[in-house]
């Protein structure tokens, strides 16, 4: 008897294993892009899911890309991706949705990922882990600058990028759907 909340046959892109790959229960693991694109090809997957780090900002363009060669494999075009992000980076999630990916989920990155955590993960996407749901739900004036090759800034652009926004403005307005209560929001000054 089937689950309906699961997958049953996934491919997981882990770049932070060390093995070459590895058949975990019904999850078949590899560690790079290139053995994740050869592996997506050879069985029938349900779903391809791709977990990064993402500690440097170059990690987020491989990602996007190996989601944008995916969706423009005949062989693996078909199938859902599901990213597993540290945040949510309005960039981030916009140039997934263009490469194709269908779902994002969130962990947090100073919690270890158990085997149960990326198990409840892995459960099939709801709607509103759909990159437009999600992205409907974060202001679209944040603007990221980089600082560093780990290191962005965020400004509010509905304020002139006078407004750095902290963490926990990001996490309780911003990157909600109370960011449509933002005075900022309603009424923006961008000059």
């Amino acid at each position: 008897m089937q689950i309906e909340n699961r997958y049953n046959n996934i491919l997981l892109y882990d770049s932070t294993i060390s093995a070459d790959d590895r058949l975990l229960n019904e999850w078949t693991i590899v560690n790079s892009p290139a053995t994740c694109l050869q592996r997506s090809t050879e069985k029938n997957y349900e779903l391809i899911v791709i977990f990064q780090k993402l500690r440097l900002l170059k990690e987020r363009f491989a990602m996007v890309e190996l989601c944008s060669i995916l969706k423009q494999n005949r062989p693996t075009q078909h199938l859902p991706l599901l990213c597993l992000l540290p945040s949510k980076h309005r960039g981030l999630l916009e140039q997934l949705q263009n490469a194709g990916t269908e779902y994002a989920k969130f962990y947090n990155p100073v919690e270890p990922l158990s085997k149960a955590h990326l198990k409840s993960l892995l459960a099939k996407p709801s709607e509103d882990c759909r990159i437009g749901w999600i992205l409907s739900g974060i202001c679209p004036h944040i603007n990221y600058f980089p600082i560093s090759e780990r290191q962005e800034i965020m400004y509010c652009g509905a304020y002139r990028n006078r407004l750095v926004l902290g963490s926990h403005r990001l996490i309780h307005v911003c990157e909600t759907s109370n960011h449509k209560t933002c005075q900022y929001f309603k009424c923006p000054k961008f000059f």
